[in-house]
């Protein structure tokens, strides 16, 4: 595979690292909402241009997918709802934002076939109160919709289908193909928690994709840490993938793997444009756009040596660094003391404001004694995302990358992580 010039991605983590504070969901709830109890006098039969009925349960979890695509703030008024459409015995509802798009669809007795955009979020807060039964959708032709159900009615302010924005189709030079959910589900959660979150550097937000005939590889790095998954044969059946890359934004990938962790299809399409993504799971379609820019060269990064190797249990050293972690401050350092003698590794936090903490722990440790720094939450992020008993560590001396790597995992993975310079 050809390669490009290779751009320096990982750099050592400054000591006075600021780590984003998580947003928090902005939940509306219907006493926040303007809604209306209607009475009995129903919607005319000429003024109907939607009528269909749908099991509570079904319609909800069909909403909860496309909301993944609707954005919490809105760039715009229309980006805020969602498109419901009726036909052929079908409900599809759409979300997008321009850079996702969610179109999901189920059964449902369709009596008049059409289409209206409702605000999805107040949509969600009604119907996923509403008891487990039928419930009748009806919108006129003012765009008022009707919500029924056994115990009530209900009545908000849609609008017209015309004014939601149109997701973009596929060029007809694109590649596709399939591959099974749960792998790509795997590699997602395996490299996600490394992309970068600064928009400064753009590109490296994304996740990148490079398709062979062998395999697909995706990596992520923030400049700090990288880490990258190879799913390989037999990922797809009797068809040859040509050799390309893509670059996907990390954020729409998450809501992706949130689906792939829920469906029950045996196999997802893919296909790709220069610019579009468009992915096919069960009753579920997703378009995303792609990220312009080359991608660094991570691959060149990492060591072509390690002196030293120390094999552990991950949920044991997982429990023993979040109680350290309660002593760190905004440098986030632990010192690591790996002792080939003892079979051991000592991990110390100490502080100015905090106090200090040790705790060891077995490890089978083979080639040299060293002692390093590292980015405890990072160290931390990794571990918790990979799914075996046992992990290694690949060392060489204490300023060169670390190689973090499962034992028997479901897919190759591996996690490379800059040390952090300490003071002996």
């Amino acid at each position: 595979m050809p390669r490009k010039n290779p751009t320096q991605v990982l750099e050592k983590p400054t000591v006075n690292e600021v780590v984003p504070s998580p947003v928090e969901d902005e939940e509306l709830t219907i006493a926040e909402a303007e809604i209306s109890q209607v009475d009995s006098q129903s919607t005319s039969s000429d003024e109907v241009k939607l009528k269909f009925e749908v099991e509570v349960e079904t319609f909800n979890s069909k909403l909860s997918t496309a909301l993944l695509a609707v954005p919490t703030k809105p760039t715009h008024p229309s980006l805020g709802n969602v498109l419901i459409a009726a036909i052929d015995g079908q409900v599809k509802l759409t979300g997008f934002d321009y850079n996702l798009g969610i179109t999901v669809s189920c059964e449902a007795n369709v009596e008049h076939q059409g289409m209206v955009i409702l605000p999805a979020k107040l949509l969600q807060s009604i119907t996923s109160r509403l008891p487990v039964g039928k419930l009748t959708i009806t919108a006129n032709a003012k765009s008022v919709v009707s919500l029924s159900c056994a115990s009530g009615k209900y009545q908000i302010r849609g609008a017209n289908p015309d004014d939601f924005p149109t997701l973009p189709a596929l060029d007809a030079n694109n590649h596709s193909f399939q591959v099974k959910p749960l792998l790509l589900a795997t590699a997602l959660r395996y490299v996600l928690f490394a992309a970068a979150t600064e928009e400064t550097r753009q590109v490296l937000t994304g996740v990148h994709l490079q398709f062979d005939a062998d395999s697909i590889e995706l990596a992520a790095t923030d400049s700090h840490r990288l880490a990258f998954a190879t799913i390989a044969n037999p990922y797809v059946e009797d068809e040859a993938i040509p050799e390309f890359s893509v670059t996907i934004p990390a954020s729409k990938l998450q809501q992706l793997e949130r689906i792939l962790s829920e469906t029950t299809a045996h196999t997802i399409s893919l296909a790709f444009d220069e610019s579009k993504a468009w992915l096919t799971i069960g009753t579920t379609e997703l378009v995303m756009r792609l990220l312009a820019g080359e991608y660094a060269q991570y691959r060149q990064l990492i060591p072509q040596q390690q002196q030293t190797t120390v094999r552990f249990e991950r949920k044991q050293l997982i429990s023993l660094l979040e109680r350290l972690a309660v002593l760190t401050d905004k440098n986030y350092v632990v010192v690591a003391d790996i002792n080939q003698s003892e079979q051991s590794i000592q991990l110390t936090v100490e502080t100015a404001n905090w106090g200090s903490g040790v705790e060891v722990i077995e490890a089978l440790v083979t080639g040299q004694s060293l002692r390093i720094g590292l980015n405890i939450k990072y160290l931390l992020e990794g571990l918790k995302k990979l799914d075996t008993a046992w992990v290694e560590l690949l060392l060489d001396e204490p300023t060169t990358p670390i190689i973090i790597s499962p034992v028997e995992s479901l897919i190759p993975t591996t996690q490379v992580l800059m040390p952090i310079e300490i003071k002996h």
